[in-house]
């Protein structure tokens, strides 16, 4: 009876041990992929006269670092040659009162395309709720536009775009000052846009599915989710917005009547692990 049970103990030690190796493997292996990134192309067309404009869209860095200062990052993007560059939010991390590297980033970034920048979560947490109460202005003044419940009309190498931004948390209602009215100003439905393409820079996603589901935009380009963190099968496991199995992770999404590219993001989101989900940069070309 004893040999029995000293056999069992002993088989089930291998097993964990097993395990242990095989968990600690994968983790060493996501660790060391999550210090680069992948550069993902989509390709959405839209029913205006635009041809061949080309955006880059960064979210959710989380004040991660790609070489010193995000050179790394930086040449990427420049050879890339944007006709604009997006900013989705969730570049600092809330807690944290140092977003230099951010100021930094967007600095280099204004020097290669257009930078249009809508708020995150965190961005809206560290200027309301931990202490760091010139972080907008502050990324403002390194020469972005903005888009903090505004639009612009813009012409950009020969294209008409009203670009408009805000953030919303998910499920909401667009409660905050300005958000309807930037909605409603890019809707396309109660709008003679016809030549003009419309752009809305969104943190989160959700909202497209719940309050904007019955308004036309003509691109979305959305973060927020961390592509569901683990990934399996190209299926996010989980977000903080949207539980488990989350629909609305990466990629070109069809939401209501707009078409949404979302991010997986740039950076990590302490204390939850990036699982086969190496980090993303996103390039949107639009015909």
């Amino acid at each position: 009876m004893i040999k029995k049970i000293l056999h069992f103990l002993a088989r089930l030690l291998l097993l964990l041990l097993l395990t242990a190796l095989v968990l600690g493997g994968i983790l060493l292996y996501n660790l060391q992929m999550n210090k680069s990134f992948i550069t993902t192309f989509y390709t959405v067309t839209v029913d205006k006269p635009v041809e061949d404009l080309r955006i880059v869209l960064l979210s959710d860095l989380h004040l991660s670092e790609y070489g010193t200062d995000n050179a790394d990052l930086v040449r990427k993007v420049r050879s890339l040659a944007p006709d604009f560059i997006a900013v989705a939010g969730d570049m600092d991390i809330d807690t944290d009162p140092d977003y230099s590297l951010v100021l930094s980033l967007m600095r280099q970034l204004v020097d290669i395309a257009p930078v249009y920048y809508a708020p995150g979560n965190h961005e809206w947490a560290a200027r309301y709720a931990n202490g760091c109460d010139t972080i907008f202005d502050d990324i403002e003044a390194t020469g972005v536009h903005w888009m903090n419940g505004t639009y612009e009309d813009a012409v950009i190498n020969g294209k008409k775009l009203r670009i408009g931004g805000f953030f919303e948390w998910p499920r909401a209602q667009l409660e905050r000052e300005n958000s309807r009215a930037v909605a409603d100003a890019l809707n396309d439905e109660t709008n003679a846009l016809d030549d003009v393409c419309t752009i809305l820079i969104c943190h989160c996603p959700e909202v497209l599915d719940t309050s904007l589901a019955d308004e036309k935009f003509d691109l979305v380009l959305s973060g927020h989710a961390h592509g569901g963190q683990v990934r399996i099968g190209g299926q996010g496991l989980w977000s903080t917005s949207q539980g488990f199995l989350p629909k609305y992770t990466s990629g070109v999404n069809q939401m209501g009547e707009s078409q949404v590219v979302i991010s997986r993001g740039l950076g990590d989101s302490e204390p939850y692990p990036r699982i086969f989900n190496q980090p993303e940069l996103v390039v949107v070309d639009v015909n």
